[in-house]
Order: C-alpha cells, then sequence, then structure tokens
C-alpha cells in the first residue's frame, strides 16, 4: 500500500487520532521493505511487541533489528519518536498549573524510569501547593534492589525548602508490586518526614502502570 494513499492521506483527512498504533507506526517508517509494504512491516514490529507501546518503547536497537528488512535508519526514527512521546508526558505534567495530586500524574511525569536497566529512587519536590519544584533522581540499585536512606531523601528536600516530596522508584521487570521492603521504607520514611515537617505525600513504584503505596497504606 503506497503511503500517500494509506495512513498519511488518512492523517490529513481525519486527522491523527483517526489512525491505529500500527497506521501511526506506518508514517514513521515511510516506507516498507521489498516483500512488504509498509502498514505489514509496521504491524509486525507492533505483534512482536504484544502491541504494546510500553514494550516498544523498551526495544533496543539490538531488538529492532531482528525485524527483517527493518534499516537503522527506521529503527532510530522509531526510537526517537517514542523518546519524544515521553518527554511530551512529563512536560504537560511539570508544565500544568495543577498539583500533581495522583498518582496517575507522577506516573507521567516518571515515564523516563520505565526504560532504566536498575531501580532507581527519585524524589519530586513539592511546594504547600503540591506544585513541583523539582526533582532528583538520589540513588541506584542492582537490577532488582534500590537504596533510599531518609537523610538521602530530604537533605535536598530541606535545602530547597520542599513542603513535601514524592518518593519514585522503578521495577525493571515491569510489575509494579511493592515488596515488603517497599512498604516497610515508605512507613519509616513517612515517619521521618513528620519529624522533618515535610510530607512523604505518596511513594510510587514504576513498572508497565505504576503502584502508588501511600494508597494502600491509608
Amino acid at each position: 500500500m503506497p503511503l500517500e494513499n494509506g495512513p498519511r492521506e488518512k492523517l490529513l483527512k481525519e486527522g491523527p487520532q483517526a489512525l491505529s498504533t500500527e497506521e501511526l507506526l506506518a508514517i514513521l517508517l515511510r516506507t516498507g521493505t521489498k516483500n512488504k509494504d509498509v502498514l505489514t512491516v509496521a504491524k509486525e514490529i507492533f505483534e512482536q511487541n504484544g502491541k504494546s507501546l510500553y514494550k516498544l518503547s523498551r526495544a533496543t536497537v539490538q531488538d529492532l533489528r531482528k525485524v527483517k528488512g527493518l534499516g537503522m535508519v527506521k529503527i532510530v526514527t522509531l526510537i526517537a519518536a517514542l523518546e519524544i512521546a515521553k518527554r511530551l508526558a512529563k512536560e504537560e505534567v511539570k508544565n500544568s498549573e495543577g498539583p500533581l495530586n495522583s498518582p496517575e500524574k507522577v506516573f507521567q511525569y516518571c515515564l523516563d524510569m520505565q526504560n532504566f536497566p536498575q531501580e532507581v529512587v527519585r524524589v519530586i519536590f513539592l511546594d504547600s501547593k503540591l506544585r513541583i519544584i523539582g526533582s532528583s533522581d538520589i540513588s541506584r540499585g542492582t537490577l532488582t534492589t534500590s537504596i533510599a536512606h531518609p537523610r538521602d531523601v530530604f537533605r535536598e528536600a530541606l535545602a530547597r525548602n520542599a513542603h513535601g516530596v514524592i518518593i519514585v522508584h522503578n521495577h525493571p521487570s515491569g510489575d509494579p508490586t511493592p515488596s515488603a521492603d517497599d512498604i516497610e521504607i515508605t512507613k519509616r520514611l513517612v515517619e521521618a518526614g513528620k519529624v522533618l515537617g515535610i510530607t512523604v505525600h505518596d511513594h510510587v513504584i514504576i513498572g508497565s502502570t505504576y503502584y502508588s503505596i501511600v494508597q494502600r497504606l491509608k
């Protein structure tokens, strides 16, 4: 199917929201291969990644090279487009005038953490109206373990005169279910925050979806 008579023409006539994910991928790819049209190649890529943009966003150059006929230019274009999408989601949350008052917004702000190969602890610093005044990645762990000591969490919060914080860390496995250690460290951080006058509003785990530990503890 020539791109001009397929997804691109459909986008111009009906808008991008009318296109399937495979059709949008086809536009990025621009052309097919010797034996496959561009839409077939796009469907193949999407199916090989479980029809999941999350899984596709985690694909490496080596993963995508396994798709027969997919050249480096197409691979780089896909990776760049997915990275732009993540940065857009974060920028929308950061620039919004509303408060960071839900785990859904935290998940959007921290989408980049889905691709980290090891656990990373991030602290988001908030003012009295729950608006973001900054964030910092304070520790990196092994493939499955991160280290979050209260002094590291609150040191920069005090320096920034933050009224509250949200703790975020990722699970490279994609499963956001908290471990017993995750729950215990959250309790310790909440209590330490009370002593310092800094509210720990949430501890969100980032995977293929998200999990709010503080909501569970309520």
